[in-house]
């Protein structure tokens, strides 16, 4: 498959059956960014017209910028750190997710 091309194969059998809840695992690792674009723009277009809840999991913090209204950050698989996107990526409480913020930039 073309760069992208599998994310929106496993994206549109996910959707087959209408489900209320999607769950996205690092949909846009190894993509370069003009795939990586379109991918976001599809499932921005998904949540918007299906109105589709999603899980998101990626260590991209701009794609979690531009997806999630809540993130969680966790460690170690225990949550460690929740809230509004926009307030846990501009004001992050936790040592982790300062460090994460931070490499980020």
């Amino acid at each position: 498959f073309s760069g992208g091309m599998q994310q929106r194969v496993q994206i549109a059998k996910a959707l087959a059956t209408k489900p209320p809840l999607l769950y996205l695992d690092e949909v846009t690792t190894g993509l370069d960014l003009s795939v990586q674009a379109r991918i976001l723009d599809l499932i921005l277009e998904i949540q918007q017209e299906l109105h589709t809840a999603m899980i998101v999991v990626t260590h991209d913090l701009g794609v979690i910028r531009l997806l999630a209204g809540r993130t969680l950050v966790m460690k170690y698989g225990r949550v460690i750190e929740s809230g509004l996107t926009d307030q846990i990526l501009e004001d992050p409480q936790h040592a982790y997710t300062q460090r994460l913020v931070a490499s980020a930039l």
